[in-house]
């Protein structure tokens, strides 16, 4: 894989925008279980059910960008522009938020925002990238992914300790995200083509809703997004809450363990996964994911450790789930690009982003369950996330072996 001047100059527009995204997500997504529970007056409860019932108006986000972004009339730059609107209001109602309610608002919109842009900004980097540049298209943006959000965490500690009361944090959301819209606004251009009439839209649908390897698909990939939502959101908190750790030192492991490592490795490991099957990189990424669970319940009793050798243990744990994180990320979109029609992606990957929504329902409600319960039954949780990789195993090698069958039949068809 080489990532080079090749690369269209669309690609690198997405690629600042997906850092400027990330940036603004990282602060509104890693600091609203820290200030609304540490420095507010929300239980982990009450946070991780406004987390998770947000969320699911992702499921609104992801279907209103697949239509959007395949519409004549709308296409991707309109769609991302709208999501730029939506994730702007999102932050500014943070800033003032102070219950549960209006809690509820900020991530019912942000959910929309998260569900719009994913959808329109893969489609926009498949619409101007062949076959043999998309797994570097890929590869970018998970650098510009780690690096934002590695920037988003860092900036937000820092704004943590300079801004009172703690809700004013999230004025660096707000920010960074009016920065994107602007750069959407002038940089980015459409890059769909006008070519799919409504009729076609509504048969693209039926085509992505019925395909048997997508469905197959979304089933792992829930449980993939599900544990991408407990790394950012509840394994911080359960690091400071359970291993005495503070929330700033906190912020900086996850930051140069879990964003940093992968922003480092990203591309490096990218160039060996290339050499692998699509399948076969997610189920090494399953394992890993499984292997980094059962350290947080093993090593997760930090007390009588010592500052210095707890967070070291818990820097290493951040590691293993970026090498996890990194596999994912590209291959799960190189997958959905392969099985997806050039006239379906917006179809295809609207409803592949529907898993992001449900694992960020999952993932903050059982996360924030988790938080307020004691250490033991706390530890047993982790050893049953890391059981249900397992299951994910499985179904990948379902998919693999069916993949396989549909291959054959296509070969002989041939």
């Amino acid at each position: 894989m080489k990532i080079s001047s090749q690369i269209p100059m669309q690609v690198w527009i997405q690629t600042i925008a997906r850092g400027l995204y990330q940036l603004g997500s990282g602060i509104l997504l890693f600091y609203i279980p820290i200030v609304f529970v540490n420095y507010g007056n929300l239980s982990a409860t009450e946070v991780g059910f406004a987390v998770g019932g947000g969320a699911v108006s992702g499921f609104a986000g992801n279907i209103l960008g697949g239509i959007l972004a395949d519409s004549p009339q709308f296409g991707r730059k309109r769609s991302l522009l709208l999501s730029s609107g939506f994730a702007i209001i999102s932050a500014s109602i943070a800033v003032f938020t102070e219950n549960f309610l209006l809690l509820l608002l900020v991530n019912i919109v942000f959910g929309l925002s998260t569900g719009l842009y994913w959808t329109a900004a893969d489609a926009s980097v498949m619409d101007v990238t062949t076959p043999e540049q998309r797994q570097g298209a890929f590869s970018l943006l998970g650098v510009a992914d780690n690096l934002g959000f590695a920037a988003g965490t860092l900036g937000g500690g820092m704004l943590l300790k300079l801004l009172h009361p703690a809700e004013f944090v999230f004025t660096g959301s707000a920010i960074a995200f009016v920065l994107l819209l602007l750069l959407y606004i002038f940089g980015m251009r459409e890059t769909r083509e006008a070519t799919s009439e409504i009729q076609e839209m509504q048969k693209g649908w039926k085509t992505a809703l019925t395909d048997s390897r997508l469905l197959i698909y979304l089933l792992v990939n829930t449980l993939f997004i599900t544990y991408i939502a407990l790394c950012g959101g509840t394994l911080p908190l359960y690091f400071v809450n359970f291993g005495g750790t503070s929330d700033t030192v906190v912020a900086n492991l996850f930051t140069w363990g879990y964003v940093g490592l992968g922003a480092l490795l990203q591309v490096p490991v990218v160039r060996v996964i290339t050499k692998l099957s699509y399948l076969t990189s997610l189920m090494i990424s399953m394992a890993i994911w499984g292997f980094g669970f059962l350290l947080v319940s093993i090593l997760g009793d930090f007390h009588g450790m010592g500052n210095s050798t707890s967070q070291i243990y818990q820097l290493a744990i951040f590691g293993v789930f970026a090498i996890a994180s990194i596999i994912y990320k590209p291959t799960s979109s190189a997958w959905i690009s392969e099985l997806a029609p050039a006239n379906l992606r917006g179809a295809y990957t609207a409803i592949a982003y529907q898993c992001w929504a449900i694992g960020y329902v999952i993932g903050p409600i059982i996360g924030g369950w988790l938080i307020d319960q004691s250490h033991a039954v706390a530890q047993y949780t982790w050893i049953a996330v890391a059981l249900s990789t397992l299951s994910g195993l499985v179904v990948l090698q379902v998919l693999s072996k069916r993949n396989a069958t549909l291959q054959e039949n296509i070969v002989i068809d041939s």
